[in-house]
């Protein structure tokens, strides 16, 4: 019997024991290069708990965003914009970020999840609630974070990481290296690599808040 077609797939998380047994996982060895778009004054290592993210996780817990590529970041966070604001542009800043030991993740790219209730809703259903608590059950079963695909890249060739930690700013007990981080506006190559890849346009508009 088929399942209706117009309705949400994503199920609820199954149990935590069952999900650090079975749920499909994936390791990024230390050395490994990944990025991250965030407000130039919150710095790299921002942990979110304020349910505005996807699989943000409650405090004291948090989750901090990465990925695989740097264009990614920005269709991320600018997700949703044909035209974007200079002044948005300018109040962001790139980050590169060095593993410095391996991380395990769940990986929701994996087509194994399907047995275990996960659809690609995941990665694109406005049901946060539903995906944070995905995202705490599998921080439960003993996961790192999790590795998915971004709502706004097409694509699907450059994943996403979320990364799990203490909510906020991380110490600087934080066992990973910032290699580099400079405003986005300084980024000229990656604002070009974004324009060309995407077709988005940046506009020179005051900002009037």
């Amino acid at each position: 019997m088929s399942a209706e077609r117009a309705v949400v797939h994503l199920f609820e998380p199954k149990p935590v024991g069952e999900l650090a047994e079975r749920f499909p996982s994936c390791v990024y060895p230390a050395g490994a290069e990944l990025f991250r778009s965030h407000q130039a004054s919150l710095g790299p290592w921002w942990y979110s708990s304020n349910g505005g993210g996807r699989f943000d996780l409650e405090a004291p817990d948090g989750t901090c965003y990465l990925a695989e590529d740097e264009v990614v970041t920005l269709l991320e966070i600018f997700g949703g914009q044909q035209v974007v604001p200079r002044y948005e542009v300018d109040a962001r800043a790139a980050s590169t970020i060095t593993l410095d030991a391996d991380i395990r993740l769940a990986d929701l790219t994996a087509n194994t999840g399907v047995a275990l209730g996960v659809t690609a809703e995941i990665f694109t259903t406005a049901d946060y609630p539903l995906t944070q608590r995905w995202a705490a059950a599998l921080r439960e079963a003993g996961f790192e974070g999790l590795r998915y695909w971004a709502r706004h890249d097409l694509e699907h060739a450059r994943r996403c990481i979320a990364l799990f930690g203490q909510a906020g700013v991380a110490g600087e007990e934080h066992r990973h290296t910032v290699q580099a981080t400079v405003t986005l506006s300084e980024r000229a190559d990656l604002l070009e690599r974004w324009r060309e890849e995407t077709g988005v346009a940046i506009l020179d508009v005051p900002d009037l808040l």
